[in-house]
């Protein structure tokens, strides 16, 4: 009996050790636990941060991308709307003197106008007006008139003091012609078609714009010989 007490009390003491010690390790654990955890918070806030800072980038860079784009079509539609302007400008500067008899002018030359032109004794006087030469073409065909506007315009290579020479060439026939465009409108083709009105004394001037052979855009416009309204 002696020896049985003795060794359950041997075993006793033993588990008075081992508790303080099991203890001492869930203490120890713990904070290594908080530690990792916060290590774990830590990270996700910084990967967080990263991810709204690459998309906030991300977003930057395609506003950036998209903005420039527009910039760059914006410019090239500029472009594109002054050569077609400008081309225009030229027809109808010519359309005022061609065939042109008298006016506001104290000469002009015969190679402009194609036709003699008369001096006004004093240009300073308030009533100047233009008168033109009764044209042949008159009698003839709706087209005769447009047609031979455009073989006296596309003659002209040479700049004078009341017109330059054409901005870009004129043909004498209905061929298409290549319009010049600016380095930012170099994806672009720019080209023009003349060829005479439905109505005497007018023509029709049309563009065709297009890019990579596609067409994207057409506009025509039409253009009055002031001479056809000397006709009888």
């Amino acid at each position: 009996m002696t020896k049985i007490a003795t060794k359950t009390s041997n075993v006793a003491g033993v588990d008075r050790l081992l508790k303080p010690q099991r203890k001492n390790q869930i203490f120890m654990a713990a904070p290594s636990l908080s530690k990792t955890t916060g290590s774990s918070l830590i990270e996700l806030l910084l990967a967080a941060v990263l991810a709204l800072f690459a998309v906030s980038t991300a977003a930057q860079l395609i506003s950036n991308l998209h903005n420039s784009g527009m910039n760059r079509r914006a410019a090239a539609t500029n472009a594109i709307e002054a050569a077609i302007n400008n081309d225009l400008t030229w027809f109808r500067q010519y359309a005022l003197l061609w065939r042109l008899q008298r006016g506001p002018f104290k000469e002009l030359l015969i190679e402009v106008s194609k036709t003699n032109y008369t001096q006004i004794p004093n240009p300073n006087i308030n009533n100047l007006f233009n008168e033109y030469q009764t044209l042949p073409e008159c009698a003839t065909g709706t087209t005769a008139m447009a047609t031979a506007f455009q073989n006296d315009a596309a003659s002209l290579t040479t700049d004078f003091d009341s017109i330059k020479k054409p901005t870009n060439p004129v043909p004498n026939d209905q061929s298409e012609t290549t319009i010049a465009l600016p380095a930012v409108a170099s994806d672009y083709k720019l080209v023009r078609k003349i060829y005479p009105g439905s109505m005497l004394g007018t023509l029709r001037i049309t563009y065709y714009l297009s890019k990579s052979g596609s067409e994207i855009l057409r506009k025509s416009s039409s253009l009055y010989l002031p001479a056809s309204g000397w006709c009888p």
